[in-house]
């Protein structure tokens, strides 16, 4: 039986991005273990969990404990491949194999959401990660990539790793969003506390800097001047959540913004929708859009990596300049004020995102897998 070990930075990411990945593994006979630090809870479909004690900071003491506890599992197991995702999980994974790369052959893969030292990058990211990325290609045997400026700056910057792919992402699950249903729109609304007419604007995304869920606080006051009905439906948790909060209650907006907190079920949410939208700073790719584009519901976001491999502006969604608070109210505002705007792009969205399946992430993750 083949054996793979999925090393992450948290058991959270396995379950929220990687579960249909984990299933197809175990179903297909490989022996799927998975390693991060405990939270407690447990993983599906897994043959074993390992934990160790992986912190997100890169000079964490805890980190280094966690090579050495690796390495010993990675040799003791004798694992075919060590798949890694997260950048400090990645580090972790590829420093503790290098020893069974060598020894029993165990091939190591890196898949990046999105390198942190994008086009545009504050010079300290470029420094940190760029400069560890260097570093740890050499323990690296292959490496993918889920979009096209991830792609070209790893082939630029890392031609020592021979293996170098691309993938669309990581794929939504086909059965979870065939479950939403507009029919029950007003239902759904009226479970939720949202009037008939309310404009409803749903983010899908953790709180965190990256995602930049205080450029939409801060022109929410503006918004509603144009828009006096738009209400925020936020989907995700994260360590700005409460941050998020407070700046709302100084605003004395809260009833413009609810909160949900991460929901595996999203068919109640996007049925009652009006617009799926993201401020994000970058995306590794952006799935939260793509599972909004595949529900018919128009998406505006950032001009940033990651959006544009998805979006074509005035196609299949809207984009606007970062944390331009202007042209953001004004695409927001066409897409209130034109319905006809909305059915031409959430028409062309549908149709454009077949390529981000779940399955075909897969079939192509196989095809990786069997080249090593």
């Amino acid at each position: 039986m083949k054996k793979i070990l999925i090393v992450t930075s948290s058991y959270y990411f396995i379950r929220t991005f990687l579960m249909p990945h984990v299933k197809h593994l175990a179903e297909k006979g490989w022996e799927v273990h998975v390693s991060s630090a405990d939270d407690g809870e447990g993983v599906p479909f897994i043959h074993k969990k390992i934990d160790i004690p992986i912190r997100r900071s890169p000079f964490c003491i805890d980190n280094f404990r966690a090579i050495k506890s690796l390495q010993r599992l990675i040799e003791a197991e004798r694992y075919d491949i060590v798949h890694c995702h997260t950048p400090i999980g990645a580090m972790v994974a590829r420093l503790a194999a290098n020893k069974a790369r060598h020894t029993l052959g165990t091939k190591v893969i890196y898949t990046t959401h999105g390198l942190h030292f994008y086009k545009g990058a504050p010079l300290k990211n470029w420094m940190l990660y760029y400069s560890a990325e260097k570093f740890l290609a050499k323990y690296t045997d292959a490496i993918v990539s889920i979009n096209e400026e991830d792609r070209e700056q790893v082939q630029q910057y890392f031609p020592e790793i021979k293996q170098q792919y691309k993938i669309t992402g990581i794929g939504y699950d086909v059965e979870r969003l065939n479950r939403i249903d507009l029919s029950r729109r007003d239902e759904f609304r009226q479970k939720h506390g949202y009037a008939e007419d309310d404009f409803i604007c749903v983010y899908l995304a953790s709180f965190c800097d990256r995602k930049n869920h205080k450029f939409l606080l801060s022109n929410l006051t503006k918004t509603l001047q144009r828009i006096p009905n738009v209400k925020y439906l936020f989907l995700g948790e994260g360590e700005n959540e409460e941050k998020c909060k407070k700046m709302l209650s100084q605003l004395d907006l809260q009833d413009k913004v609810k909160f949900v907190g991460y929901q595996l079920d999203l068919t109640e949410f996007l049925s009652i929708a009006d617009v799926g939208i993201s401020s994000s700073k970058t995306e590794g790719l952006g799935m939260g859009l793509v599972e909004e584009m595949y529900a018919k519901i128009p998406v505006l976001a950032t001009n940033v990596r990651g959006h544009r491999d998805l979006i074509q502006h005035d196609k299949n969604g809207l984009l606007f300049t970062l944390n331009d608070s202007e042209e953001y109210i004004d695409k927001l505002y066409s897409l209130y004020a034109n319905p006809e705007l909305r059915k031409r792009l959430t028409e062309c969205a549908y149709q454009s995102v077949g390529c981000y399946d779940v399955v075909n992430i897969i079939k192509q993750m196989d095809d990786i897998y069997n080249q090593l």
